[in-house]
């Protein structure tokens, strides 16, 4: 069987970089932590990468990418970049991430005949991309315990937006008396980006939470939220 080339083992090398910095966060991770996952010796990383602020960024251009990052030849071994320069490339694609459709157009339309569809929609967008990023949003919220930078980047510019329009959608169909009438309507927000966030992405992390059958739980979750705001004479 050929030998695979260093090129050729990159996917691999980001993969295992993207496990060790979910674990153990931006700042504790060493090379040596990586290499050990592959079965090298540190000093062979270095043949894929410059520094580990270069795989970090790295596997964050994989996360928000997928795998069209690996599409187009790179100079081995990729060059080092600081955390602030990450950070600044990748806020733009953080902020189409969360551009959400369906949910800005409910806080843009009128209230529509069908305040449970409408809802239906925004929970399950929210919830596929949570889904679809969990792996970023893991690694990204592990580092942030100990970055400042990351946890700027995660709360402040991703989760805190996101809430404010959340709780700004609840609010209107809340006055318009579509939904029931809530205590605390920011509370309502955070439950159900809370509930999703949950079973679209921490359940994977949990003893018995990851065998839950994947469509299922989508609808179950999705149902559930959507019956627990609808007001009472809506409901079918």
């Amino acid at each position: 069987m050929p030998r695979l080339s260093v090129a050729d083992r990159l996917p691999e090398v980001v993969d295992a970089a993207v496990q060790v910095f979910s674990e153990k966060g931006y700042q504790a991770t060493q090379m040596a932590d990586i290499a050990s996952v592959l079965g090298m010796g540190a000093g062979a990383l270095y043949n894929y990468v410059e520094s580990k602020e270069g795989l970090f960024a790295l596997c964050l251009e994989r996360l928000l990418q997928g795998e069209a990052v690996f599409q187009n030849e790179r100079a081995l071994p990729v060059a080092g970049r600081s955390l602030e320069v990450t950070l600044r490339d990748v806020r733009e694609d953080v902020g189409s991430l969360m551009w959400l459709p369906r949910l800005n157009a409910a806080l843009k339309g009128p209230i529509p005949a069908d305040p449970e569809q409408e809802l239906v929609g925004v929970v399950q967008e929210l919830y596929d991309l949570i889904h679809r990023t969990r792996h970023l949003a893991d690694m990204v919220e592990r580092s942030a315990r100990d970055t400042p930078e990351l946890a700027e980047l995660l709360y402040e510019e991703a989760r805190a937006p996101l809430l404010r329009r959340l709780e700004a959608y609840l609010r209107a169909r809340v006055d318009a008396g579509a939904f029931e009438s809530l205590d605390d309507v920011a509370v309502g927000a955070r439950f159900v980006a809370e509930t999703v966030t949950w079973f679209a992405r921490h359940r994977f992390h949990d003893v018995d939470g990851w065998r839950l059958d994947e469509r299922a739980t989508e609808a179950t979750v999705v149902g559930l939220i959507a019956r627990a705001f609808l007001a009472r004479e809506s409901r079918g």
